[in-house]
């Protein structure tokens, strides 16, 4: 019978040979901040076994479209406007959407095989960040609010 000799390394489980997953009853993740923008990401155990697969879901706020109050009627339909196209040309697994409190809202997700490396979980969270900054160069044209930026 195999020992089981992972550890508990920050929100990750760490196998004997560097594989990491994340719990089974629970999300790993972790936040970075680039460019100003704050971006999230959870690794998820997909199936009953969790060292079959993984899910990785990250998750970038672009900033908040202006309220009413903020911009004239006109003005913010054109910034969600420009949003729907840059949804429509979005490449590959990357998703725009609107939250509830309007804030723009990047997404991207997908699955590996399990165990997944440290050093392929980077080059995962990198290309993700890469692919958000044009993006971010798109909101700040379209008169997207900085995260963090908007009156409360």
């Amino acid at each position: 019978m195999a020992l089981d000799r992972r550890v508990r390394l920050g929100p990750f489980l760490v196998d004997e040979n560097g594989g990491i997953t994340p719990p089974r009853d629970e999300d790993a993740r972790f936040t970075l901040r680039w460019r100003g923008c704050v971006m999230h990401a959870a690794l998820r155990a997909l199936g009953e076994d969790a060292a079959e697969s993984i899910e990785l879901r990250m998750l970038a706020v672009l900033g908040r479209v202006p309220s009413s109050a903020e911009a004239s009627g006109e003005a913010r339909n054109q910034v969600l406007t420009r949003l729907r196209e840059a949804n429509r040309e979005a490449s590959g697994n990357l998703r725009l959407g609107l939250s509830a409190d309007h804030r723009v809202l990047m997404r991207e997700c997908r699955a590996f095989a399990a165990p997944l490396t440290s050093r392929a979980l980077m080059a995962e969270v990198t290309g993700f960040v890469l692919g958000v900054a044009p993006y971010l160069d798109f909101a700040a044209e379209a008169g997207v609010a900085p995260a963090g930026m908007a009156k409360t």
